[in-house]
């Protein structure tokens, strides 16, 4: 059953390369979506330096193996560490939304005692049954000059 789905793939800071014509689109999209405060290369510069993570959704079952993407961050503060899910993008949601125990595991593997994200209203009620709670809303206005 497995097979079916999609999972998350870890991309090696030293593939991204290789990958980066797969994902750029869905970022873009994606940051079209969070208030313009990057943009793609500013992304793509953090993916090569090793300061962000990049996943792939992958599915080897589908006609289109690739489902989407996951940009995520280790944040250090000083007390805690976290995984940022700083962007979370595809299709097929319904496939992969509950692989995020895959993305904790990393987590936990990194030193990480937390994984937290910026998102749209609509995961609250997704990762509400993997024991996640809402703890802040960030809510912004742009200021016009």
């Amino acid at each position: 059953f497995r097979n079916y789905m999609t999972i998350p793939v870890l991309i090696p800071t030293d593939k991204i390369k290789d990958v980066e014509n797969f994902v750029s689109d869905s970022i873009e999209k994606a940051l079209k979506f969070s208030g313009n405060h990057y943009n793609l290369d500013d992304v793509l510069k953090q993916l090569y330096e090793g300061k962000a993570q990049l996943w792939i959704l992958w599915n080897d079952k589908r006609k289109t193996k690739y489902q989407g993407c996951i940009v995520s961050k280790i944040l250090e503060r000083p007390n805690t560490k976290s995984l940022n899910l700083f962007i979370v993008t595809g299709q097929d949601r319904k496939l992969w939304q509950d692989k995020i125990n895959i993305l904790e595991d990393y987590a936990k593997e990194q030193g990480c005692s937390h994984l937290e994200t910026y998102a749209r209203p609509g995961w609250s009620r997704i990762l509400k049954k993997h024991n996640y709670k809402t703890t802040h809303y960030l809510l912004e206005k742009k200021l016009e000059d």
